[in-house]
C-alpha cells in the first residue's frame, strides 16, 4: 500500500478534454491543476487504515527542481504534468482514457489512467468544477492488487483521495480522505515606490 501511496504522502502523511466552466472551450494542462507555490497549504480529513486523521501540508521552499513540503514530499509540473521524483501523478493531454506507467522500482510497476473529467465534487472545503479522476493500479500478485483514485480540481490540486486493496471480487478499503481547506500562496509584498527626486535648489 505504501508505493502506491507515496503521492498522497508528499501532501498528506510524510470525456474530453477539460474545460473551463465558463464553457468557453480553454484546454486546461497538469498545471492549472495543482497549484505549486512556497506558502500554499491543504488540509485533508478523514480515514487511513480505519484510523481518524486530519493533516496540513504546506509548500515550504524549493528542493532540486522541486517544490518541497513540510511532510518531506516533492512535485513539480514539468512539459509532461505533475510528478514527484518517480512517478506522474497527472499527465497531459487531460482526456479520459489517458494512461502512463511508472516503474518505480524491479518489483513494483503502477499503472495510472484518467477515468473521468469535467464533473463536479463537494468536500468540506466547497464545491469543485470541471474535476479529473486519475485511478491507479500496482498488482501485487495474480489476485491482488492495490488501487488509488485521486481527484483533482483547478487551482486546488488533489480534493479527494480514495485507496482500496483489490483480491479478487472483494474490495479492502484503505484510504478516504477529503480536502477540508485550501490556503493558496500569499501574494508577494509590493514593492515600495521609489521616493521622488529633490529639485535643484529645493529644500
Amino acid at each position: 500500500m505504501r508505493r502506491l501511496l507515496l503521492p498522497l504522502a508528499a501532501l498528506l502523511i510524510a470525456a474530453s478534454c477539460a474545460t473551463t466552466g465558463s464553457g468557453g472551450g480553454t484546454r486546461l494542462k497538469a498545471t492549472d491543476y495543482h497549484p505549486l507555490a512556497v506558502g500554499a497549504a491543504w488540509t485533508y480529513a478523514g480515514k487511513v487504515g480505519g484510523q481518524a486523521v486530519e493533516k496540513t501540508i504546506t509548500i515550504t521552499g524549493k528542493k532540486d527542481g522541486y517544490f518541497a513540503d513540510d511532510a518531506g514530499g516533492l512535485l513539480k509540473v514539468d512539459a509532461e504534468g505533475l510528478r514527484d521524483e518517480k512517478r506522474y501523478l497527472l499527465k497531459n493531454p487531460l482526456e479520459t482514457g489517458k494512461s502512463w506507467t511508472s516503474i518505480v522500482s524491479v518489483s513494483s510497476t503502477e499503472h495510472y489512467e484518467i477515468v473521468d473529467t469535467g464533473f463536479t465534487i463537494n468536500t468540506a472545503a466547497g464545491q469543485f468544477n470541471d474535476c479529473i479522476l486519475v485511478r491507479g493500479t500496482n498488482r501485487i500478485d495474480a489476485q491482488k492488487s492495490l488501487r488509488n483514485e485521486w481527484t483533482f480540481a483547478p487551482k486546488v490540486g488533489m480534493v479527494r483521495i480514495v485507496g482500496a486493496m483489490v483480491d479478487g471480487a472483494r474490495e479492502m478499503p484503505q484510504v478516504f480522505l477529503e480536502l477540508k481547506s485550501f490556503k493558496s500562496a500569499p501574494e508577494p509584498a509590493a514593492a515600495p515606490a521609489p521616493a521622488p527626486e529633490a529639485k535643484p535648489g529645493a529644500k
